[in-house]
């Protein structure tokens, strides 16, 4: 095992015990790629995250550059352009990935679902689609559907971060789904009024969430079988998160939502009886159609043919 494999190993179970969970159900090879691309995509999130805004725009520019060489002296950056050859991963989705970052270094409100949906897209469904690559999916059949598990993602993270994000002075919440304006400043200093009206902003973008985690899948069965149950199980337990944020708000505002191990495991116990009892009768590739109004706010030319 190469140095950089083992510091991506080890830090993807450090840092994303739901995923890495889930990726468990994956072949080792496959289960290492992963690791390999989260790897990437984390160190670029953490340069996007900092603070004061902006203070990484530069690094990030120069990442995308040499993105656009196919070459870095950063261990990481160079690791995924091996991985990107290796399986063929379009370098529009990592460009893709990495210009919406440099977007957020100066944070702007979001003033519609489009937006929101735009910018998951950006930082997340680029990866999903990045993974369709890893696990060997060509049917760009597919695509959408993966791009849809993205969207769902995302927008969960952004309902359970609401206030991590004020504390850092970035909003992702639609004005259109807020009852009334709130701010990075209110959020963080408790102010109530703002903290109900954020936490229904939150609930309606679960349900938004929702629509996208009912259509994704409807994708599952483009799937290879040995990495469709790690990704179903991703996704449930991904799911998970908001359905506990949905349950109380006065814990919501008092530390991170998370989901306990125990549940986790019940949850994933009940996949795979779900599973036996219907085998693959509900997987059949081409199926089902992708719903289009779920991507009206996306050129879909970046990511089909």
């Amino acid at each position: 095992m190469t140095q950089q494999l083992e510091y991506a190993k080890s830090t993807f179970a450090a840092n994303a015990k739901t995923f890495a969970l889930a990726e468990r159900f994956l072949p080792k090879a496959r289960y290492e790629a992963v690791a390999r691309l989260y790897v990437f995509c984390r160190q670029l999130d953490d340069l996007a995250d900092a603070a004061p805004a902006g203070v990484n725009h530069d690094m990030l520019v120069s990442i995308r550059q040499q993105i656009c060489d196919g070459e870095s002296t950063d261990p990481v950056i160079d690791d995924m352009l091996q991985l990107q050859r290796d399986f063929e991963i379009p370098t529009a989705l990592l460009l893709d990935f990495v210009d919406t970052l440099i977007e957020d270094q100066y944070p702007r409100a979001l003033a519609n679902v489009d937006q929101l949906v735009r910018f998951a897209y950006g930082v997340a469904s680029t990866v999903g689609l990045m993974m369709c690559h890893v696990f060997g999916v060509r049917d760009q059949r597919a695509y959408p559907f993966a791009v849809d598990l993205g969207v769902a993602m995302q927008i969960t993270n952004i309902a359970r971060d609401i206030l991590e994000d004020a504390e850092r002075d970035r909003l992702y919440v639609p004005g259109t789904l807020l009852d009334a304006p709130v701010s990075c400043e209110g959020l963080a200093q408790g102010d109530a009024d703002q903290r109900a009206n954020a936490y229904q902003g939150a609930m309606r973008m679960l349900s938004i969430a929702d629509e996208y985690y009912a259509s994704a899948a409807l994708g599952y069965g483009y799937l290879p079988p040995s990495v469709r149950q790690a990704i179903k199980v991703a996704a449930r337990l991904y799911q998970a998160i908001g359905e506990k944020v949905a349950r109380n708000e006065t814990a919501y505002w008092q530390r991170r939502t998370v989901v306990s191990t125990e549940r986790k495991c019940l949850l994933i116990a009940e996949l795979f009886m779900q599973r036996m009892r219907d085998g693959s009768s509900t997987l059949q590739v081409g199926k089902f159609q992708h719903a289009e109004h779920l991507h009206v706010a996306l050129d879909q030319r970046r990511f089909t043919a």
